[in-house]
């Protein structure tokens, strides 16, 4: 199994890289299953579209699978995770054109074809070269975002493990520890890689699914009253929201990726705690030993303080 020897951080030097910035522009990367659902793109959008404290320097597409919305579905089956890297890499760049570029567009990559089921056998796809370069060019704490299976993420630990010393990665994924399971996409997508960020000993924050961030819920109609005949990239999204994959008539849909980028933008919207990195087990639960490294995890989040933010920023893109 592993085999990869992690440099070893001292607490002083984990909490050190898990300290957001309070002030200034905060270099980030994003990697991301875009085209899987819709919050992808609007996370993507939020961060670029916060410039004055995001420095949105990459996006990486990253694979998915997605065996719940087959024929008759209004959403795109994906059988393939180099499917659905693609897929996502071209919602990238259709993102983006219906973005105001008032600054540099962010570096887009391809990410990995495959999931990590050997982590003896990591693929350096052109998004895992970038963030090694970027993460060791960095003079400042590289902010990784990770809103999809973190393949790509994994891979480039077991490719450069030095990075561990440069980023400071915030990966949702997995659901709370007293949710009553841990059937969660983006641990399942790819569970060796899921290891990977747990036993490497990266700086991570968690934000768990099921349990913190399902608080973050919208619904087709709030967002097309919301964004319809507003900016660009807002009437954009009030036409692909019924494309998704929605729960059904007075349900709500939750657009679990902003969390991420809200962190960066204000750690003081969230309740965390620090607990030893769990370990998960044969049967995707957790499990959990106190000698283990710390990590950070989320237990709480102000929705609408990310709400307000969120949607003003998505309306008004096009007047700034």
């Amino acid at each position: 199994m592993l085999t990869t020897q992690w440099p070893a951080l001292t607490l002083e030097k984990r909490v050190s890289l898990m300290s957001v910035p309070t002030s200034g522009r905060i270099p980030v990367v994003i990697d991301s299953d875009t085209y899987n659902e819709i919050d992808d793109q609007i996370a993507i959008a939020w961060a670029y579209l916060r410039s004055d404290r995001i420095d949105l320097q990459a996006v990486y597409a990253a694979p998915f699978t997605n065996h719940f919305f087959g024929e008759g579905s209004s959403h795109t089956y994906v059988d393939n995770p180099a499917t659905g890297m693609t897929l996502s890499y071209e919602e990238i760049h259709q993102v983006f054109e219906k973005l105001p570029l008032r600054q540099p567009q962010p570096a887009i990559f391809k990410g990995a074809t495959r999931y990590l089921t050997n982590s003896d056998a990591p693929e350096c796809s052109l998004a895992v070269a970038d963030l090694i370069s970027r993460a060791r060019a960095a003079t400042q704490t590289l902010q990784v975002l990770s809103i999809g299976a973190p393949t790509n993420i994994a891979n480039a630990l077991l490719i450069a493990p030095d990075i561990i010393e440069k980023i400071h990665l915030i990966w949702l994924g997995g659901n709370s520890y007293e949710w009553k399971d841990n059937q969660e996409f983006n641990l399942m997508q790819d569970i060796v890689a899921s290891r990977v960020l747990f036993d490497s000993g990266v700086a991570l924050t968690q934000i768990p699914c099921f349990g913190v961030a399902n608080c973050m819920a919208t619904s087709v109609p709030e967002m097309q009253f919301y964004f319809t005949n507003t900016s660009r990239i807002g009437h954009y999204f009030a036409e692909i929201a019924p494309r998704c994959p929605w729960i059904g008539f007075a349900s709500r849909k939750v657009i679990w990726d902003i969390t991420t980028v809200g962190y960066i933008l204000d750690p003081q919207w969230y309740t965390c705690e620090y607990r030893p990195a769990p370990l998960i087990n044969d049967t995707l639960n957790w499990s959990f030993d106190n000698r283990r490294h710390l990590i950070r995890v989320v237990k709480f989040i102000e929705r609408d303080n990310l709400f307000n933010d969120l949607f003003r920023k998505i309306i008004d893109a096009d007047k700034e």
